[in-house]
């Protein structure tokens, strides 16, 4: 469907002229293909000259346990606890190609990652317009931290196709695919992200028990009190629940202020670390830190982090970040007015999310890649806002 939408509008009315179907073709086609541009410029820096700021040792890792994989067949005993032997299941395949297999898989994840950046243009444009689906993507086909990291054999590309495609086939009416079938595929790519990373499967169902009770709540009709009450309701909910739902889930450790402080101490290694002394030890002190580790997850490094020019790339991020969220706020109300489940959807993914990466990230670094998930939600919102006080001439 996704490419379906990349020559055809969303919009019944935009394609009934030749004018309309001409703008959706160079929009969201110039969206895809200068993303992906970007990502095979990418895949030649770090191929060719060796230049790979954000893939780390870990891409290699993935190729190799792809490569093994593969070379095994049937005789390899995958652990599914594993990260390497998860992903590298599905690398495996491009091993079983003639040539540079690596390549391949790199060529294959560039590609998904600007399938996934579309997706964003989408999301923006049938909500407002193409000026907003422009300023929201530019971030995610321009910054280094997003065009390396979909040129490595990383999970980020994957798992941002997986959750913005969930989000365009439940909420972007398309005539091609009915409901039922939009359904069940939004599933699989929420499987998929789950699969990809386990944090990932308390968010998802989080996130769906609370869209459920605010839609049997309001019946799907807006008011501004409803979304008011609906967005606290989302914000308290989250993390509360979120809480109750890691301390009742993991049963091999004794609560799960201790397996996250472990988690917490083993990545508050390196040069790019923060907050690492600060570890909940109860309900009280998990809610009060809730919104400190989210900030620090999705908007850091901070300047008081800068040490070496390493640092700008992810400085740079966070500043347009922090630009974006100022005019978030107008756009949720724009958008809300509209749609006011999607909304909901959305921050309730925003918060969950950020709240339990929060609190088990304690490195700038690895905030970098795991914030991609939801990071786009703040830029859609933010260039909504934007466009909603401003138009430029395109």
């Amino acid at each position: 469907m996704t490419l379906y939408r990349l020559f055809k509008s969303s919009s019944e009315s935009e394609i009934t002229t030749k004018k309309g179907k001409s703008s959706i073709i160079t929009g969201a086609g110039l969206v895809f293909f200068i993303s992906l541009l970007i990502r095979i410029f990418a895949i030649f820096s770090v191929q060719v000259i060796g230049f790979d700021p954000f893939g780390g040792g870990q891409a290699g890792g993935h190729a190799r346990t792809a490569a093994e994989i593969a070379s095994a067949g049937l005789s390899y005993e995958i652990n599914f606890n594993n990260t390497f032997d998860r992903w590298g299941l599905l690398l495996s395949p491009f091993w079983f190609l003639p040539g540079p297999s690596e390549i391949y898989a790199q060529i294959a994840v560039a590609v998904v990652g600007s399938l996934a950046i579309l997706n964003v243009y989408l999301i923006c444009e049938h909500y407002h317009s193409k000026q907003a689906g422009y300023l929201a993507v530019a971030p995610l086909a321009l910054l280094p931290s997003y065009a390396f990291m979909h040129a490595v054999l990383q999970r980020e590309a994957l798992l941002l196709f997986s959750v913005t495609t969930a989000f365009v086939l439940i909420f972007l009416p398309n005539r091609h695919v009915n409901y039922p079938r939009n359904y069940l595929l939004a599933a699989l790519c929420l499987i998929i992200a789950g699969y990809l990373r386990r944090f990932n499967i308390p968010v998802i169902l989080s996130v769906g028990a609370i869209v459920v009770l605010v839609s049997l709540t309001t019946s799907g009709r807006y008011t501004p009190r409803r979304m008011l009450y609906g967005i606290l309701t989302t914000v308290s909910v989250s993390i509360v629940g979120l809480y109750f739902a890691i301390t009742n889930w993991i049963t091999d450790l004794q609560n799960a202020t201790t397996w996250l402080a472990t988690l917490r101490a083993r990545r508050a290694r390196g040069r790019a670390t923060y907050l690492t002394n600060i570890i909940p030890a109860n309900f009280f002190e998990f809610f009060a830190f809730s919104w400190i580790g989210a900030v620090y997850f999705l908007f850091a490094p901070f300047p008081w982090h800068f040490e070496v020019i390493n640092d700008l790339p992810g400085l740079i991020e966070s500043a347009i970040g922090l630009g974006f969220l100022v005019f978030s706020f107008a756009g949720i109300k724009t958008v809300g007015q509209k749609a006011p489940v999607a909304v909901i959807t959305l921050i309730a993914a925003l918060v969950v999310y950020s709240v339990l990466y929060g609190y088990g990230t304690a490195n700038y670094g690895t905030a970098l890649r795991h914030r991609q998930a939801v990071f786009w939600i703040i830029l859609v919102f933010g260039a909504i806002g934007i466009s909603q006080r401003t138009r430029f001439k395109l």
